[in-house]
């Protein structure tokens, strides 16, 4: 029993993402001393964002492991689904890359980079959580047509926050032209150039890197029961 709190931790891969966290901490400290100025220390805020999804995920999976109903977890899974967005979005934040005095090109590369991967991994490790759970509910084949909703609704996510900046949290305290904005876009997605391009190249990539993802952890416990 007194491995359990360990196991749960590891199963949901907690280590590897304090480790990059880290390392990204670290990075932008560096970057600081380095550069002397604060140009990208927005990233921590970003990165906070990517934590929230994995966070809920977590409690999430403790819940269940304990016995919790599946709608004491809907609103878990909802409020979830709304802020899951946020970790791949990372990846975005290349958009701001350019040559900037008093540091090296290939060092903003590599925060940038170092970022979009942790919150990439934090996105897939929460993604995996939920996942679980609707197989257990509905099968392997529910699950993953849940994968790509999911992966839908998130590329459409990151083209809300990345081109139109809308935020998370705009569904409470914006509801109203929030939702208008998303009519909008059902209506009249020609309208809108950047639309299906961001959110279906989003959709193919958060789909291919889970399935690589699962893919890898399947093959990891059949090698561990092997050994």
């Amino acid at each position: 029993m007194r491995h359990l709190p360990f196991r749960f931790l590891h199963r949901h891969g907690l280590l590897p993402a304090l480790l990059s966290t880290a390392v990204c901490v670290v990075m932008i400290k560096a970057r600081v001393d380095w550069a002397r100025h604060t140009v990208y220390l927005w990233l921590l805020w970003n990165l906070f964002l990517a934590w929230v999804p994995y966070g809920l995920a977590l409690v999430t999976s403790l819940l269940h492991s304990r016995g919790a109903r599946w709608w004491m977890l809907a609103p878990l899974g909802v409020a979830w689904l709304l802020v899951f967005p946020n970790a791949p979005y990372l990846l975005t934040d290349f958009i701001h890359l350019r040559p900037r005095q008093g540091i090296p090109l290939w060092f903003d590369v590599a925060l940038l980079g170092v970022f979009a991967a942790t919150g990439w991994m934090l996105g897939l490790l929460s993604l995996d959580v939920w996942k679980r759970l609707l197989e257990e509910r509905v099968g392997r084949a529910g699950a993953w047509a849940g994968v790509a909703l999911v992966s839908v609704l998130c590329g459409y996510g990151i083209y809300l926050g990345r081109v139109e900046r809308w935020n998370s949290w705009d569904v409470l305290t914006e509801p109203r032209p929030f939702f208008s904005a998303i009519l909008e876009h059902l209506r009249e997605p020609a309208e809108h150039p950047e639309l299906l391009g961001i959110t279906a190249l989003f959709t193919v990539l958060v789909l291919l890197s889970y399935y690589a993802f699962e893919h890898l952890r399947r093959w990891r416990r059949s090698e561990d029961a092997q050994a």
